[in-house]
């Protein structure tokens, strides 16, 4: 069923085994614009308030999709720490990003690209340390139209002063949706 090919071609992402993490520190075009009163320091890093906060884990969200859907390893990669943690409902977990790109580059790519489902993006500060973002995206196989799985995701954004990188993504609740009629 084609269906199923979606649903596992999307769990395959999380079952690369034998890869090492990943050393090169991101570049800094990952980052997105840092607001005046972020220090260097994680540990005292200032957090934008609303709506800012918003405007820049929007922006991030829609780099990081534009580069899932387009195959853009390089900047997917920039955006996840090397030590990044990705969970997902169907798969189970990838504790580097060296491992989680094997697993873009082999199963995703040319394959499947999501959406985020207009109006369910939802913002949060985690003081000292970043922002949550959740909300629930659709995945389309590359070419066609319709939605084939819908899922919920929650991702932990880290900003260091300059930049933001992803520590941890929760991709989970993924359903097959019915073939259109």
């Amino acid at each position: 069923m084609k269906l199923r090919l979606a649903a596992s071609l999307l769990t395959l992402v999380c079952s690369q085994p034998g890869a090492s993490a990943a050393t090169t520190p991101a570049p800094a075009s990952a980052s997105a614009p840092a607001p005046a009163s972020a220090s260097a320091s994680t540990s005292a890093v200032t957090i934008p308030p609303e709506p800012e906060l918003t405007r820049i884990v929007t922006e991030l969200d829609r780099r990081h999709f534009g580069a899932f859907n387009s195959c853009d390893v390089p900047t997917i990669e920039a955006l996840y720490a090397p030590d990044t943690e990705f969970y997902h409902d169907l798969s189970g977990r990838v504790l580097d990003r060296a491992q989680l790109m094997a697993a873009i580059r082999k199963n995703i790519c040319g394959k499947v690209q999501r959406r985020l489902i207009e109006g369910s993006l939802e913002v949060s500060p985690l003081a000292g340390y970043g922002a949550i973002e959740q909300g629930r995206q659709c995945f389309f196989r590359v070419g066609e139209s319709n939605c084939v799985q819908q899922g919920r995701f929650f991702m932990l954004w880290k900003f260091d002063g300059t930049q933001w990188q992803l520590t941890r993504v929760v991709s989970y609740e993924h359903k097959e949706l019915p073939a259109p009629k």
